[in-house]
């Protein structure tokens, strides 16, 4: 029973935290318990007749030093595995140090002589406040200088016997109950702020563990994006090639005589084809957003031209899906790039007749003070207010589950905020759920007339230009070759670089078209490069491509060739030799 009524050290964690906050002043402890025996020895040995004092200091002297520098010898003392026979340890020479404080009590306490008593008690008294500060930290070592400190005291005045001395022989155990009250009290707090101090390194840690997780999960999802985006563009690379083989073959193929039944599949194929096309052309707008190659280049022009454009292109896929196509005319003037626009306009478009399945699409344009907010209007299935953010992120799709490719790939609008915010502007959003929606453009209007173009041009005849063609492909190689014999354009086709230089000296080409990715890591801008250092002029020359990696967009754009990207639509490639020829003619003329 008695043993369960003494304090107990705490847990291995706890009482070494407990020994560090001690073992931080016990040296100066015992230097003013040394400090304080030789002051009591000499003033009992000078003034009241009691050499025997002198010897009993030197040994609280001795005891102090043994006390601290013996612990100093032990290096793993406050570790978890020696703390507990550290704290062992020091409470039993603290039960030593209290023993001689106990012991100047039981010899030289001479209750005749009130200033020998006074000085020993303000003494013993002082040393255990001090010890009561020092030492609360580990309630064992505490007790272990409080009891055999005090305990003699209350003997002494026990033992005269005297009722004089009764408030003595009172207070002194109460002054002893006083101290272990506090000194248990202090320990509880000391084991509160140790226990707080654990819990903040276990945020600290936990932080550092969240901060690393966080940061590896960053480190990740960049890497996914990477990986995303090396797979978008090796993916539509791989693709593009056939359908740009397809293209041309078709084109080819519909210059032949044909059936009924054949032309009908042959309509079918152009439609798949076109269809594919369309879809890559929509990865190759997102990946040139990523790359950041998309550069605004605003100027004043007219919408009324614009939106008439896109209702000849979208009022037929309506009326199609039995759905109502409207524009109201405008005469506003905006200030931006026309390009960029369209194709927001065309996004929103499209979405709005994939997703109304009655009623239809109104394209207006809303004068305000100073702006005009451009206006795609539906009657569809609308879209719930907790998806309006999420609908502009890529790949986000509202009700198409089975990821129907017929509805898009779930690019359009994530396009259309690209852009908008590449113009320095926003797209907004007003919708309700199975009534419908409206997205808003908002521009600028435009201070200036914009300049009127000249009346386009009807696109020169290609005949007799001599073109070289470089592809490792020689599927596309042949149908190159034929869609040029019919333009009537003569052709050499080469599969790398080398064969390219080969035919220059019995074929001096006009033009070049290359592929970007040719075998043996070379380029076709490697390969136009050094064709141009062999004929001594700067030709003129297409690179077309499949690739839409970000890199490969930057590097094409900062060469300054003329770039069209996989599947390549025959109008469009005459369009683009025609207006190269045309810029290279002029050059010539002003040199």
């Amino acid at each position: 029973m008695t043993l369960a009524l003494l304090p107990r050290y705490d847990e291995p964690r706890l009482l070494t935290a407990q020994m560090e906050l001690i073992d931080q002043s016990f040296g100066i402890a015992m230097l003013g318990c040394s400090l304080a025996a030789m002051i009591l020895a000499s003033g009992l040995a000078i003034t009241g007749g009691h050499p025997g004092a002198l010897p009993w200091a030197a040994t609280m002297v001795v005891a102090c030093a043994i006390a601290h520098f013996g612990r100093l010898a032990v290096p793993d003392r406050l570790t978890e595995a020696r703390s507990g026979r550290y704290a062992r340890a020091m409470t039993a020479m603290l039960v030593l140090i209290g023993s001689l404080w106990g012991l100047v009590a039981w010899l030289y306490l001479d209750i005749r002589s009130p200033a020998v008593v006074i000085c020993v008690l303000s003494l013993i008294a002082g040393m255990s406040a001090a010890a009561l500060a020092v030492f609360s930290a580990c309630l064992p070592v505490a007790v272990g200088f409080f009891v055999p400190a005090i305990v003699p005291v209350w003997i002494v005045f026990l033992a005269t016997g005297d009722i004089a001395y009764l408030p003595m022989f009172l207070g002194t155990p109460l002054y002893l109950v006083v101290l272990m009250i506090f000194a248990r009290n202090y320990a509880r707090v000391a084991r509160h702020a140790i226990a707080l101090r654990f819990e903040n390194l276990e945020l600290i840690s936990q932080l550092r563990d969240q901060t690393a997780r966080a940061g590896q999960a960053q480190r990740q999802a960049e890497e996914a994006n990477r990986a995303k985006s090396v797979f978008l563009a090796s993916a539509s690379h791989d693709l593009r090639q056939p359908l740009h083989a397809l293209g041309l073959f078709v084109v080819s193929l519909s210059r032949t005589t044909l059936d009924a039944h054949q032309r009908q599949l042959l309509t079918h194929i152009e439609a798949s084809s076109g269809a594919a096309r369309e879809m890559l052309n929509t990865l190759l707008d997102f990946s040139k957003l990523e790359a950041g190659v998309v550069t605004p280049r605003p100027r004043p022009f007219r919408l009324q031209p614009l939106l008439h454009k896109l209702e000849n292109e979208f009022a037929p896929q309506a009326n199609a899906r039995g759905l109502v196509y409207r524009t109201r005319d405008t005469t506003a003037t905006l200030f931006g790039d026309p390009s960029l626009v369209e194709l927001i306009l065309r996004n929103l478009i499209a979405n709005a007749i994939r997703y109304t399945r009655a009623g239809g699409v109104l394209v207006a344009c809303r004068p305000r003070r100073f702006h005009v907010s451009v206006e795609v209007w539906d009657t569809g299935i609308g879209i719930p207010t907790a998806q309006h953010r999420d609908i502009f992120r890529e790949f986000h799709q509202l009700g198409n589950p089975e990821r129907d490719q017929r509805k898009g790939l779930g690019l359009g609008l994530a396009i259309v905020e690209g852009l908008a915010r590449t113009m320095q502007t926003r797209v907004t959003l007003a919708s309700t759920p199975d009534r419908g929606s409206v997205f808003r453009l908002r521009l600028p209007l435009a201070w200036t007339a914009p300049e009127e173009a000249a009346d386009p041009q009807i696109a020169m005849r290609l005949d007799g230009l001599r073109v070289l063609v470089i592809d490792d492909d020689a599927a596309i190689r042949e149908a190159m070759a034929g869609l040029l014999a019919i333009w009537n354009c003569p052709c050499r086709t080469a599969e790398n670089e080398d064969e390219a230089l080969a035919l220059l000296d019995d074929f001096p080409p006009d033009l070049i078209l290359a592929d970007y990715r040719l075998r043996g890591h070379r380029t076709g801008h490697e390969a136009i490069a050094a064709i141009r250092s062999r004929v001594g002029r700067r030709l003129p020359a297409i690179i077309i491509t499949g690739d839409t990696a970000a890199d490969r967009l930057r590097n094409a754009h900062a060469d300054g060739t003329a770039l069209l990207h996989k599947p390549v639509v025959p109008g469009e490639l005459h369009a683009a030799i025609s207006t190269l020829m045309r810029e290279s003619e002029w050059s010539r003329a002003e040199q």
